[in-house]
């Protein structure tokens, strides 16, 4: 179960860092908040994963 919670950890990080680069291709400042908004969503469950995986 342990690897489990370690693989969502990195599939979690690597969309939040996605949603970052992604915010940062936009022009639109719309679509940059909800970009920002939803990477800070995904990390915070990487890191309550990664916390789990302990």
């Amino acid at each position: 179960m342990k690897l489990i919670w370690l693989l969502l950890g990195l599939l979690l990080a690597s969309l939040a860092i996605g949603g970052v680069v992604s915010a940062t291709n936009e022009a639109d400042t719309v679509s940059i908040v909800g970009d920002l908004i939803i990477s800070t969503l995904l990390g915070w469950a990487t890191i309550a994963a990664w916390k789990r995986a302990r």
